[in-house]
């Protein structure tokens, strides 16, 4: 149903008051796992979180946050922070970025689409460059994604191909570049087979080259523009492989920080610099990360560091990254469209300590992040009892739960030496959500005939604190009214 069908006015709750302030608090990376010395929310001071949780039970549970509760393809998916706030925000279940993008390759119609159809008209004479994380994370991107591409695009006329890898160690576990590398290398050198002139041309670790966000620091884009568009960078090798191998030597260097490389030919010259009528494609479905080298990609005014050259090209990511920007004008994939979300009714906080510092796979800072989000939390909620509002304390995803990678029956995982292997990547345990306050009505609970609530389900209960009935398209509401 399309907007036309719904009014704008919500209808009042037959039992709960308006006017109430309401904080909503959203802890990125606090999922719900078993006590462990590896589960930074157990072993980390958080007086504040344990409080809600069992001082109230009846207003204290869990959540789903992963998955198809989230709108990602298969259960066996992470959540991450996109797809959770989408998730909270919508009240519904939307196909996210990957499903999205699933969708348009199992299909056939990403090809039928503007944005192909665009960057088409470059192959003739030109190559199809392919920027972006080359990972099975499921976070940014993902490696089956990219051969169904490369796959397509030569079957639809892109004689020569340049892939341009950023690897992970963040979504997946460190040292995995090697593996993703070397199977992209025979995917490509089955290209070659059949007349395609396919190559990996260009990489370096998504932390240190292209993949900034929030314009945080640009030279990481900018390294990524000097490999990618230039063809210059201060490590050259004659194969992807032998250079994740080599540079992953240097020490205190990992996946996420390689620095940038580029691939030589015999002449020592860059086999795939992008030059004018080359088409381009980042083929990351997450936003966040991408919006930095589309601008430099697409925008002729800009200064945010010297490009050198701008090649006159054909680029397109392979979703529309930022929908107010229209970043970039050209995409591959149609984004969904979300509407008439809970957020035009409440402002929320967001506390990443527990997924910024968990990503990094260092127990000792997670525990004390998990503390320090701890406090802050302590801190609104002591201002909403002050303004006798309620509360709406909950989470995006899991990660700072765990921080090990387990085998089938749960054991951590060791490695070669036989050192513990630390996880850095999301996890896909439930996250709690819990409510309180003076303001929140008499007799308020969490129903217990809803016993896979997820994330989307927040949405209409927030609404229904608010003293609104949940428009009806929305996820059912986790709340329900007894004794009055």
């Amino acid at each position: 149903m399309g907007s036309s069908d719904f009014s704008w006015k919500l209808k009042d709750h037959p039992q709960l008051p308006k006017g109430k302030t309401i904080a909503m608090i959203v802890l990125d990376g606090w999922g719900e796992a078993k006590p462990n010395q590896y589960n930074c929310i157990h072993v980390a001071e958080t007086p504040t979180m344990d409080s809600l949780k069992n001082g109230a039970p009846e207003r204290w549970r869990l959540v789903k946050a992963h998955g198809k509760y989230v709108g990602l393809p298969t259960d066996d998916d992470m959540g991450n922070s996109e797809v959770g706030h989408n998730a909270l925000g919508a009240g519904r279940i939307y196909a996210q970025g990957a499903k999205l993008v699933d969708i348009a390759l199992e299909t056939g119609k990403i090809y039928d689409g503007e944005g192909f159809k665009y960057i088409k008209q470059s192959f003739e004479t030109g190559t199809l460059h392919l920027i972006g994380l080359l990972s099975d994370g499921g976070v940014h991107s993902r490696l089956d994604q990219l051969q169904l591409l490369l796959k397509g695009a030569s079957e639809h006329g892109a004689k020569r191909i340049r892939v341009h890898v950023l690897t992970d160690g963040r979504d997946v576990l460190d040292g995995t570049s090697v593996g993703f590398v070397e199977t992209l290398e025979n995917d490509l050198a089955k290209l070659r087979e059949k007349g395609v002139d396919a190559q990996i041309a260009s990489g370096g670790g998504r932390m240190y080259v292209t993949m900034d966000r929030y314009e945080n620091d640009w030279d990481v884009v900018k390294r990524g523009w000097d490999a990618q568009v230039l063809g210059e960078a201060p490590h050259k090798f004659k194969s992807a492989v032998e250079a994740v191998k080599k540079l992953r030597e240097i020490p205190n260097t990992n996946d996420q920080y390689l620095p940038p490389f580029v691939i030589v030919d015999d002449s020592g010259k860059s086999v795939g610099p992008i030059v004018d009528g080359d088409a381009v494609v980042t083929f990351n479905y997450r936003a966040d990360r991408m919006v930095m080298i589309a601008k430099s990609l697409e925008y002729e005014d800009f200064d945010k560091f010297d490009r050198v050259r701008v090649p006159n090209i054909r680029y397109a990511g392979m979703l529309q990254y930022d929908g107010e920007l229209k970043l970039p004008s050209n995409y591959l994939v149609s984004p969904p469209e979300i509407e008439r979300t809970s957020g035009e009714y409440l402002v929320r906080v967001n506390l990443p300590n527990g997924d910024m510092v968990g990503h990094t796979g260092d127990i000792e800072a997670t525990v004390v992040a998990c503390k320090a989000a701890d406090e802050a939390v302590k801190m609104i909620l002591d201002a909403i009892e002050q303004v006798g509002g309620i509360y709406v304390v909950t989470a995006d995803h899991g990660n700072a739960e765990d921080m090990v990678k387990r085998n089938k029956k749960g054991e951590p995982l060791l490695d070669k030496s036989g050192k513990i292997q630390i996880l850095t990547s999301h996890t896909l345990e439930p996250v709690p959500i819990a409510i309180g306050g003076p303001g929140l009505a008499p007799g308020v609970r969490f129903r217990t005939d809803v016993p896979n609530g997820g994330l989307a389900n927040v949405a209409a209960t927030v609404m229904n604190l608010h003293g609104f009935e949940a428009p009806s398209d929305y996820e059912t509401t986790l709340i329900e009214v007894v004794g009055n």
